[in-house]
């Protein structure tokens, strides 16, 4: 009887992760398009643009792919209490939503007090994010605390980091025997890290001729850099500000005796907050391309993407667009800052909603606190966070002894 109980059991998980791939397939005519490396290449493959500045930009899912997100949309509603009564609290006739433009949203705070997962049995994979650290003042001591970690717990993690490893290639170009480099010292101090565990797919599935983590051995990770120049062989340095800002302050990159190859990109992630100096996105990439304008072919890229998103938003300098883009199965619009029910127009500045697809099983329609806008070609600017919003991001945790 327990076999026969294991055995019905394992059916049904394969049927559950047929009828998830069967939900991505509804993309993969524009998967197969995005996998030429056409961002990079001069092509325009994009996410959809959703509300206010979905019209203008053309960036819209066909009827069979709305019809699907829409299906999703009233599933996770109905398998979620929490979210359903989020939505019921919103939008009381929610039944009759029908439109991405009349989307719900639940704020990405939610992760850190619910469950939030459906139709399988609890996911083993559970990803935790940096647990930002803040102070809190009396009249005798300061004092720092940690404030509780979002929680996210995905089903099926291989099939979404081999969506995540597609779309990079798609946005950063072959990986086929490039060296992949990453320096993100908290994350591997705290573990539980969807960014780790992604880098890591790449390196074991991506056919990089060579992969490592480097915590602050600035030293290690140049010596392997400058192995791959000598072999003709590109590199992608992965790296959060803090860490590169020590790196590039260091007489270690200023008096190195190679140059980079055409190919290589340095790819920044998990934003300036908690840095001692106040960066914008912009202004710390600034900062960046004039410590590297001496390096022959050496491009600069970012990436966006969050503990509570299986989907990863790329922008490199020199590609045919002009910000940050995820792969054609999600969703991004604005919303104002000053009513988050409400839509901004076409290249207004507001908070970011996101439909992540890659979050099947888990929850799919998010309201960030980021703040960004639509740039004219449907990509997406990041401004740093919404005022107010709570600083978040490993570089909170950083420190440079």
């Amino acid at each position: 009887m327990d076999k026969f109980n294991k055995k019905t059991n394992q059916v049904s998980i394969d049927s559950l992760r047929a009828e998830m791939l069967q939900f991505w397939s509804l993309w993969d005519e524009t998967q197969r398009q995005a996998a030429s490396g056409k961002v990079e290449g001069g092509g325009f493959s994009c996410h959809a643009v959703l509300g206010g500045a979905a019209g203008k930009h053309g960036l819209q899912w066909n009827d069979e792919q709305t019809a699907g997100v829409m299906d999703l949309f009233h599933r996770q509603r109905e398998a979620m209490p929490s979210f359903g009564r989020w939505v019921n609290a919103v939008r009381p006739n929610a039944d009759a939503i029908r439109y991405p433009d009349q989307l719900v949203f639940m704020p990405v705070e939610a992760f850190k007090h619910e469950e939030l997962y459906w139709g399988v049995p609890r996911p083993g994979t559970l990803f935790r994010s940096s647990g930002t650290t803040a102070q809190s003042r009396n009249l005798k001591r300061e004092s720092v605390k940690e404030t509780q970690r979002s929680r996210h717990w995905m089903a099926y993690e291989v099939d979404v980091m081999a969506r995540a490893l597609r779309h990079a290639v798609h946005c950063l170009g072959d990986i086929k025997n490039r060296s992949l480099l990453a320096i993100l010292p908290s994350y591997m101090d705290r573990g539980e890290s969807s960014l780790l565990a992604m880098l890591q797919y790449f390196m074991d599935h991506g056919d990089f001729q060579y992969g490592a983590f480097y915590r602050k051995d600035y030293k290690a990770l140049m010596e392997q850099w400058e192995v791959a120049v000598q072999e003709g062989r590109s590199t992608l340095v992965w790296g959060i500000p803090h860490a590169l800002q020590d790196w590039f302050g260091d007489d270690l990159w200023k008096n190195r005796s190679w140059q980079t190859r055409p190919g290589d990109i340095l790819i920044e992630t998990g934003g300036t907050k908690g840095m001692v100096q106040v960066w914008t996105p912009e202004g710390f990439r600034d900062w960046l391309r004039d410590q590297i304008n001496t390096s022959q072919g050496l491009r600069l890229g970012s990436e966006y993407g969050m503990t509570e998103l299986g989907s990863q938003a790329y922008r490199i300098d020199g590609s045919a667009l002009e910000g940050f883009v995820f792969p054609a199965s999600v969703g991004v619009g604005i919303y104002r800052s000053d009513n988050p029910l409400e839509w901004e127009s076409s290249g207004a500045r507001g908070g970011i909603n996101i439909v992540d697809t890659s979050n099947y099983y888990s929850l799919a329609f998010i309201q960030t606190s980021d703040k960004g806008r639509i740039l004219s070609d449907g990509t997406l600017e990041l401004l740093g966070r919404l005022e107010g919003a709570e600083a978040r991001g490993c570089n909170m945790l950083y420190t440079g002894d």
